[in-house]
């Protein structure tokens, strides 16, 4: 293969600016989404949240599990270039697919987005190293540029989809639209681009050119690097654990098939949980017991630090990852966004046909208008672009930091690095805990009784239990059941809501969601207005497929509801409306299950709806600073900053060179178990006070720290002079 001419721009190959860009519109389409997905399935869907983080779990995993598959593929089959070109247009289908009302699409817009992302995440990177030959000094410097668009995409995204979001009358689906155009945006830049994007033949058969850069640094540190020939004759510096690893793989990986499924037998863990761990971790232990079978002495120790030191990498993502998803629940219902002016009272009724629509231009006066506008309130997605501003700006902080503490003398190895990583996203959430000392205050309202689907635990807690879902025909008929079985309560707000039923009150400490208050009122509707909702939606898309856009679709409603008041639904009037003389309830729009759940609010009990609706508005006034979410994402990023890089960089430099595409896999692996952990993470936001919660997230990270920081010197011995 003969090496075509590469014209330069800035010193490096025109090659990598091609890159930049795919990459910056990529991950422009990539975060845009992941800005809206949770927040979609909450207020749009109107799922709760344990539903949305358990979509949020899978696909999140699925992200850093599936670039095995396509960087095998590409090795294999497709070669870099294609399987990029075939995963940039997966996933801008994928994308466009959000777009579409529909569950069932939604499901396959995920699924597109996953194998679109494998095919091309493992790729790109691996071109900007192949623009360059072995030990090429410019290659950091590329790195470098290329992950600048990295973040430059995941600044930006956020920013313009919530926009559209927020500021046109299309809501969700014009965020989703504007994060596929960036894909095709990228795809077009690849695609022009290609007749720069060429390859170093000599980098094709080039192994840890990386490493050998990067251990030149640390040689120049005073630290001692030793080589891989070196180390396969150096003894290991923890012979114990290096003889047994082979065999604690093999029991290691039996118990990660079988524990699981024995929780699951006892009803403590889920199945889709169980997959998930005995698949991920069976396939980790198998490629260490591989891996670990064919090495020796001190290159078996470096394999055990990649694993000892991914087990921690777990805990920071897990915790990470709530950004998209806990963390962004919290932005969007126990945040004041509003910045330079006080947040009005909420109102108690939804938008006309669930739409938030709002301008910059909206209530603006004089020339600060459309400013005063933009910031009140921020949107809530706007949050998730701190993170990537911080790195433009503490990147090169961190990046002259490591360089200047060991002319003081102060080396900070790699694993003392992570382990500070770690410890500062546990002190991120510990602020999340202080800032809910301001959000645990006390509401209340009068409440004669508590309607029927609604309970009252032994310690004053309510419970409930959810109404079905549209096609839930099984959920439909027990529902008319009084008798409901305990594991099928549940709680909202980590069981803050309690009724006295001495002073006949309603009692809350903290923010109460709309989400949530909507939530418990669809528990108090009767079995028989839960049936005819459901059977003005099931017939309305009847109708829609027989007569098509201009229809009617009607039942008859009598007994009405008491209180009944289609305000609560955020429908039109021309949408849906009820006909008092015929006592008939109809429809002129196709409604799916989201608008069903929207007419069962309708129909709540009223009392119980008016006692809700005040503590919603009362409690309104005890959200948190903006402030709080602020410094949380810093301190996410200053760990982040500690851990992240170093980490695919450790691997490469301590993973043997003929098995290092098996331990970027593995490192991968742990990635996915940190995505997936902080999707249980989620699960459980709102079943648990949320001082609670951020408590013990933060403990643990603490926790793992200081463990971490116990074997630093051990694990540094291991390494055997990689830093």
């Amino acid at each position: 293969m003969s090496a075509q001419p590469q014209g330069t721009f800035l010193g490096h190959p025109k090659g990598l600016f091609v890159l930049f860009f795919t990459e910056m519109w990529e991950r422009f389409n990539y975060y845009g989404m992941r800005a809206l997905l949770v927040l979609y399935m909450v207020n749009y869907f109107k799922w709760p949240q344990e539903q949305s983080s358990k979509v949020y779990k899978w696909f999140t995993a699925l992200v850093y599990l599936t670039p095995l598959i396509g960087g095998f593929l590409a090795d294999k089959y497709l070669g870099n270039k294609w399987a990029i070109v075939l995963g940039a247009t997966t996933m801008a289908i994928g994308q466009f697919c959000m777009t579409v009302d529909s569950q069932q699409v939604f499901y396959l817009a995920l699924g597109l987005l996953v194998i679109g992302n494998g095919l091309f995440k493992p790729n790109m990177a691996t071109q900007v190293g192949r623009l360059y030959p072995p030990n090429d000094p410019r290659r950091d410097s590329a790195y470098t540029i290329f992950y600048m668009g990295v973040n430059l995409g995941a600044f930006f995204a956020p920013l313009v989809c919530a926009w559209l979001r927020t500021s046109t009358p299309w809501g969700f689906r014009a965020g989703f639209a504007a994060a596929g155009v960036g894909m095709l945006i990228g795809l077009v830049t690849y695609l022009l681009g290609l007749r720069w994007v060429n390859v170093v033949p000599a980098a094709l058969a080039e192994s840890g050119a990386i490493a050998n850069a990067d251990t030149k640094k640390a040689s120049s540190a005073g630290g001692h690097y030793m080589t891989e020939k070196e180390a396969q004759s150096t003894p290991s510096a923890a012979p114990a654990l290096a003889k047994a690893a082979p065999s604690l793989m093999i029991a290691l990986g039996i118990a990660m098939v079988i524990v699981p499924w024995a929780l699951t037998a006892l009803d403590v863990l889920k199945a889709n949980d169980a997959v998930a761990y005995s698949g991920g971790g069976g396939i980790a232990c198998v490629m260490g017991w591989w891996i670990l079978k064919r090495i020796s002495m001190a290159v078996r120790d470096r394999v055990l630090v990649v694993y000892l030191l991914g087990l921690f990498v777990i805990f920071f993502w897990g915790a990470f990852e709530q950004a998209g998803n806990a963390m962004n629940i919290f932005a969007d219902k126990t945040t004041n966004r509003y910045i330079t002016e006080p947040a009005p009272p909420p109102s108690v009724f939804p938008e006309v046909d669930s739409v938030t629509r709002s301008s910059p231009s909206e209530g603006a006066d004089g020339p600060l208008g459309w400013w005063r506008a933009m910031w009140n309130p921020v949107r809530t997605e706007w949050f998730q672009s701190i993170n990537a501003l911080a790195i433009f700006v503490l990147a090169p902080l961190f990046a002259w930091l490591w360089v200047y503490l060991p002319r003081l003398g102060i080396r900070v190895s790699t694993p003392a690095k992570m382990a500070i990583g770690v410890f500062l996203q546990g002190m991120a959430f510990a602020l999340m805990t202080w800032s809910i000392r301001y959000e645990n205050q006390p509401s209340s309202a009068v409440l004669a009784s508590l309607p029927a689907g609604v309970q009252v635990e032994a310690d004053n807690r309510v419970l409930f239990r959810d109404a079905p879902d549209l096609d839930d025909e099984k959920g439909v008929a027990a529902f008319a059941d009084p008798n409901v079985s305990e594991k099928n309560l549940k709680v909202v707000q980590g069981g803050r809501i309690l009724y006295d039923n001495t002073k006949k009150s309603l009692n809350m400490t903290g923010v109460l969601p709309d989400t949530d208050r909507d939530r418990l009122l669809r528990a108090t509707v009767s079995p028989q207005y839960l049936e005819k909702a459901r059977e003005l939606a099931l017939e309305s898309t009847k109708v829609r497929k027989e007569k098509g856009k201009d229809f009617v679709a009607a039942v008859k409603l009598d007994p009405v509801p008491p209180g009944f008041d289609l305000r609560y639904s955020g429908f039109s009037k021309d949408a849906v409306r009820y006909d008092e003389a015929t006592k008939t309830l109809s429809a002129t729009v196709e409604l799916g299950d989201r608008d069903y759940k929207s007419l069962l609010v309708a129909g709540a009990d009223p009392a119980f709806r008016d006692a809700l609706n005040k503590l919603y508005v009362e409690s309104a006034k005890f959200k948190v600073s903006s402030w709080w979410l602020f410094w949380f994402y810093i301190l996410c990023t200053l760990g982040e900053l500690c851990l992240s890089p170093v980490g695919l960089s450790m691997v490469s430099k301590l993973a043997p060179a003929a098995y290092g595409t098996m331990m970027m896999g593995m490192w991968h692996v742990m990635i996915f178990f940190g995505n997936y952990t902080a999707g249980q993470l989620g699960e459980v936001y709102g079943s648990i006070d949320p001082a609670t919660y951020f408590t013990y997230i933060s403990v643990s990270l603490i926790a793992v720290s200081f463990v971490c920081f116990l074997v630093v010197k051990k694990i540094k011995s291991m390494m055997h002079g990689v830093n």
